[in-house]
């Protein structure tokens, strides 16, 4: 699948024998494209796809609780059916699912051998804020943007 990609880090330099390609769901659209093009490039890679989850952490602050567990539950559901669609496709791919980060610097922070690549929508939101992290980590970062096509 082509698309508007730019990879930042040009040396792909997998700290650990199991890095993965690693995304984060937050229910945005940007992150919805992302998840697609870092399903194809675990599969590409070979490597294993771990999929960060964070729209709990952004819908916690505007809605009551009963809400916030509507919410994640149709969020779960809808990252089932895009995984399982993956896993359908490409049988042996190896996807995790992670909670309990409130994005992806966080979880990068805590594991920086974890990651081959990030990939990220062209908007994320805390691309700036992830320079930092990632100048530790030895990860390339690929970003995507499936609307902006020639």
């Amino acid at each position: 699948m082509t698309m508007t990609d730019t990879l930042l880090d040009p040396a792909v330099t997998a700290t650990g024998a199991g890095a993965a390609v690693v995304v984060e769901a937050d229910g945005r659209t940007a992150s919805n494209d992302a998840l697609h093009t870092a399903i194809d490039e675990a599969v590409r890679r070979g490597a294993p796809l771990r999929v960060l989850t964070t729209w709990g952490a952004r819908h916690r602050e505007m809605y009551d609780a009963t809400a916030v567990a509507e919410r994640d539950r149709l969020s779960a559901a809808q990252l089932e059916r895009r995984l399982a669609r993956a896993l359908k496709r490409c049988p042996n791919l190896d996807v995790q699912s992670i909670d309990g980060y409130g994005g992806v610097a966080e979880y990068l922070t805590a594991h920086p051998d974890s990651a081959q690549v990030l990939v990220l929508g062209a908007d994320h939101p805390d691309a700036a804020g992830l320079q930092t992290v990632l100048a530790g980590t030895g990860c390339a970062v690929l970003t995507c943007d499936r609307r902006h096509r020639l």
